[in-house]
């Protein structure tokens, strides 16, 4: 098996295991040393990617549904990742070449648009959409 392969079966979870850890421990709310969103400082807006940090702390502690509130962007990247990891150990266990999903330009596509309609839509100043700001 190619180094390439040993790393993404077992290099990338315990990667993934290691943040989870230090995110356990080091609340983002209470240390300022974890990265602020360039966009939200300089023009007071909150972009797609606002509350990833919180949201991931969140979901350490077990808290989906306060993680789905700070970030829903990010729990379908998340159950995406997840998905496209789960099938690559399957191609690599059965020999079968494996096709990332992420390798899709559609799909990338419909990623970008979604993003940018979220982010757009979670800095609208009316109560429907003020529930989207982290």
């Amino acid at each position: 098996m190619s180094r390439l392969r040993l790393f993404l079966l077992f290099g990338i979870p315990l990667t993934i295991i290691g943040g989870g850890v230090a995110l356990f421990f080091l609340n983002p709310s209470e240390h300022s040393f974890f990265p602020k969103c360039a966009l939200y400082m300089a023009t007071g807006f909150s972009c797609p990617g606002c509350g990833s940090t919180r949201a991931l702390y969140q979901l350490t502690h077990g808290d989906v549904l306060e993680a789905m509130r700070l970030n829903p962007g990010l729990m379908a990247l998340i159950t995406l990742g997840i998905t496209d990891y789960v099938r690559f150990v399957v191609s690599v266990i059965r020999g079968n070449p494996f096709q990332t999903l992420f390798g899709r330009l559609k799909l990338l596509g419909a990623l970008m648009g979604v993003m940018l309609v979220y982010g757009v839509i979670r800095n609208l100043p009316w109560p429907l959409f003020e529930s989207l700001a982290p």
